[in-house]
């Protein structure tokens, strides 16, 4: 039951998206990012009880990006791709005031009689985490995520396109400014 309900969490991940992306990124500062041209995957296996197709589309986006930008993939590439999928239930407040959704824009009986409404959503935020490795070293030396409040089952490819251009626009880093 437990696997059935991440799965379906990972599904909802990239679908009918209602908030812009919030996208993080860290980068080993020792990392030589300039010599990487080539890419292999991290691993193969899908985690179990996820969505086997999600990942497929996952991944064939990241190789589609990765290539847009140069890269090509190589047994071994210079470095190593792996990502996650992951959603995460909360729960959201919002005072209406008073007079709630019936409340007049011109002004309304102000003060007197009513009770405060409240309006409660669940919300499920997704997020896509993409790694990258040194294969040589076999150390981690990039790491990106995107989160996004996400609704709906149906995952679109657009949708996975826009999270994974999001994440990997910050790939590789920009050189320190030299001081």
């Amino acid at each position: 039951m437990i696997l059935r309900a991440a799965s379906m969490s990972c599904l909802a991940l990239l679908t009918a998206c209602t908030t812009t992306p919030k996208v993080s990124f860290d980068a080993d500062p020792q990392a030589d990012f300039s010599r990487y041209r080539t890419y292999s995957w991290a691993y193969d296996a899908a985690p179990q009880g996820s969505n086997p197709l999600l990942r497929q589309r996952v991944r064939a986006s990241i190789d589609r990006y990765l290539a847009s930008r140069g890269y090509t993939q190589a047994r071994p590439g210079n470095f190593a791709v792996g990502f996650t999928l992951g959603a995460r239930n909360r729960v959201t407040l919002t005072q209406l005031g008073t007079y709630g959704p019936y409340y007049r824009p011109w002004g309304g009986w102000g003060g007197w009689g009513g009770y405060g409404q409240i309006d409660v959503r669940n919300v499920t935020d997704g997020s896509l985490v993409i790694d990258i490795y040194d294969t040589a070293s076999k150390r981690p030396v990039w790491h990106g995520m995107t989160t996004q409040e996400v609704s709906g089952d149906i995952v679109k490819q657009e949708k996975i396109d826009a999270a994974v251009s999001a994440v990997l626009a910050h790939f590789p880093p920009s050189p320190a400014p030299v001081k």
